[in-house]
């Protein structure tokens, strides 16, 4: 009886020996390769797929206005930044005109930034660009109207290709403009109008229109329209200049301005002007004696000098 009751026992720990010798021999399961990229659209299982960016709600700020050129209609340069989620190397940025994303205009897919530690980028101001941080738009985000921006990690730093969760969704606005015709872009002159005669010729004076942020210009007024023969060159804080010397009656003069401080930029158009004329061209002429009335005054004389003389002979008589 004894034999019979340790025997089934000593049968169950020979199984379970054997059956823990299969689960050691097994081969464990094989990582895939990180160059191995998923099918379109799907989301990696890992520990960034859990997480999302942090986006830095300071640059820029739900509430903050971005300024617009109200001539070209060109916005100012937009930054967004990002914190860096497991020093990942690509991420994907899109900008709407709707909080849901319904409207989007721009759409990066996977975009690498310039700094891995700390992830950012840009929408130059108006124009595209081929910085590596830069963000090209077709077009220039329209004046008056809020956007909103969201990013995600596209590539881990191992390579893995994956998605993460989106940030939250921030905001900015661009600055509503002033609707203008011109046809030129950057700085517009306000005085003298381009083209304007009768300006005077001492202490002349102009102004221009203000340029964002711009704190100093450089003026050039010249005698011709390729601004070679340069009357004077000067640098201002302001946005108007006046020439204390003396310009020629009647002559077209020649001027442009350029953003100098903070950031040089482009000089504006070549704008024209023309001087009033000289006063002596508006002096009356003397009057002119007519033929007749020479003859008049010639016949005039002749009967006085006989009046005389016949006056004379009476007396000796």
């Amino acid at each position: 009886m004894k034999i019979n009751y340790w025997f089934p026992i000593l049968v169950a720990l020979i199984a379970l020996l054997a059956v823990a010798g299969c689960l050691q021999a097994s081969p464990a399961p094989q990582t895939p390769p990180a160059s191995s990229a998923p099918d379109a659209g799907a989301t990696a299982q890992d520990t960034h797929a859990a997480d999302s960016p942090s986006v830095d709600s300071n640059v820029p700020p739900g509430d903050s206005i971005i300024s617009s050129d109200p001539v070209s209609g060109q916005s100012e340069e937009v930054d967004l930044r990002w914190q860096e989620l497991c020093m990942s190397s690509e991420y994907q940025v899109q900008i709407a005109k709707d909080p849901n994303f319904t409207i989007i205009v721009l759409d990066t897919g996977a975009f690498a930034p310039a700094s891995s530690d700390s992830p950012g980028a840009y929408v130059p101001a108006g124009g595209r660009t081929a910085a590596p941080s830069s963000l090209n738009l077709m077009g220039n985000l329209e004046a008056g109207h809020i956007y909103y921006w969201r990013a995600r990690v596209r590539v881990a730093a191992s390579g893995q290709h994956m998605l993460s969760p989106w940030s939250e969704v921030s905001s900015f606005t661009v600055k509503p403009g002033t609707p203008v015709t011109s046809t030129s872009y950057g700085i517009q002159s306000i005085y003298p109008n381009n083209g304007q005669v009768g300006c005077p010729v001492k202490a002349a004076s102009f102004s221009w229109s203000p340029m964002t942020d711009t704190t100093a210009y450089t003026f050039v007024l010249a005698k011709d329209a390729a601004m070679s023969q340069v009357i004077v060159q000067a640098n201002t804080d302001t946005t108007a200049y006046t020439y204390q010397g003396q310009l020629e009656y009647g002559q077209a003069y020649y001027w442009r301005v350029m953003a100098l401080e903070p950031v040089p930029g482009d000089w504006s158009a070549t704008f024209s002007f023309q001087t009033e004329p000289s006063p002596q061209s508006f002096a009356p002429a003397p009057p002119q004696t007519p033929a007749w009335a020479w003859a008049i005054i010639v016949v005039g004389l002749i009967l006085l000098i006989v009046v005389i003389v016949l006056i004379f002979r009476m007396r000796r008589r």
